[in-house]
């Protein structure tokens, strides 16, 4: 069985997964409870994908603290809207 990592993703592990997930970024803010007024201002500050992502994920982090664990993240990839179970065994299972 493959387990899924304790504690939260490294900022590195993020940075990574944030030039993977593409246009599947939004989705996955939805799933970590940002407000779209929220996804609207990463999109518009950051050009490319993968930098809206690693905003997005940061403050995820910074916001959430101890609660931002690879567990919670797992499960937004998972989601049936994001649909990133790849990205979610590379970047959260042991």
């Amino acid at each position: 069985m493959i387990l899924v990592k304790e504690g939260s993703p490294s900022d590195e592990d993020l940075e990574g997964l944030s030039r993977r997930i593409g246009q599947s970024w939004k989705p996955l803010g939805r799933r970590l409870n940002f407000k779209e007024a929220q996804l609207t201002a990463f999109h518009k500050e950051n050009e490319e994908y993968s930098e809206k992502a690693y905003q997005m994920l940061m403050r995820w982090k910074e916001m959430e603290g101890s609660a931002a664990t690879h567990q919670v993240l797992n499960d937004a990839l998972c989601h049936q809207f994001v649909g990133e179970r790849a990205l979610a065994e590379e970047f959260c299972y042991n």
